[in-house]
């Protein structure tokens, strides 16, 4: 006697030849578009039309969401997260996957309700983002901010790189609170820098430090040069 024994489809493409895990199916031309969903839904301020989607689709959602969310220090969230919830239920339910296997109500209904609880954080995504940094003199973008799921707030990076023998190689920020990138201060030293004197109009004898001033406010800086190799 034959016993019939059931094979597992894949829940995303409906196929016998992988597993969801092993599954690299197109999705129909549209994976791109739903992956971008899945990453990017939980902090836009339109709730994408779940009801419009066919359920394979919503599946493929429902796991990018999972690895969006997808985090290991999970001591290390509940500290980021004190700050916008008071129930730590929230926290753990927002970080646990969701069930490939619900119909399609109940996922737009795990999805949206997710999306909801989740307005705090993005809030503070949307609307308090830093601007990016521009160098006042050659107008490159000297820094930009990302995006961090997991510290939920907004990671500064540098953009400009600098060559291995630079004299800075980072941004400079004045004690008079202006920015500029490496290259171009190290070019405003060169170009606009004087030597110091002792103030005492009989004694013309140099300091040892030179003085370079702000080219945006003109706040005058006093700095040692650097030794000779």
């Amino acid at each position: 006697m034959k016993v019939a024994v059931a094979v597992a489809r894949c829940v995303f493409c409906n196929s016998l030849s992988h597993t969801t895990a092993d599954c690299n199916s197109n999705m129909k031309g549209r994976r791109q578009i739903l992956t971008k969903i899945g990453y990017e839904f939980m902090l836009d301020d339109n709730l994408p039309n779940f009801k419009s989607l066919p359920i394979n689709e919503l599946r493929f959602i429902a796991s990018i969401y999972e690895k969006f969310q997808k985090i290991s220090n999970k001591r290390y969230l509940r500290t980021q997260m004190c700050m916008y919830f008071d129930n730590e239920w929230q926290v753990e339910y927002l970080y646990s996957p969701i069930p490939l296997t619900l119909t399609k109500s109940r996922m737009i209904k795990e999805l949206v309700h997710r999306w909801t609880i989740y307005t705090s954080i993005r809030k503070n995504h949307n609307h308090e983002k830093p601007e990016d940094g521009d160098c006042p003199i050659c107008m490159d973008c000297m820094s930009s901010y990302t995006w961090n799921p997991y510290k939920l707030n907004w990671d500064m990076i540098v953009t400009k790189l600098y060559l291995d023998d630079a004299m800075f190689q980072s941004n400079i920020l004045t004690p008079c609170r202006h920015s500029f990138c490496g290259s171009c201060w190290e070019l405003h030293m060169k170009a606009n820098s004087k030597v110091e004197y002792h103030e005492h109009r009989f004694r013309q004898e140099p300091t040892g430090r030179r003085i370079v001033s702000c080219p945006m406010c003109r706040y005058p800086m006093r700095y040692l040069p650097p030794l000779p190799n």
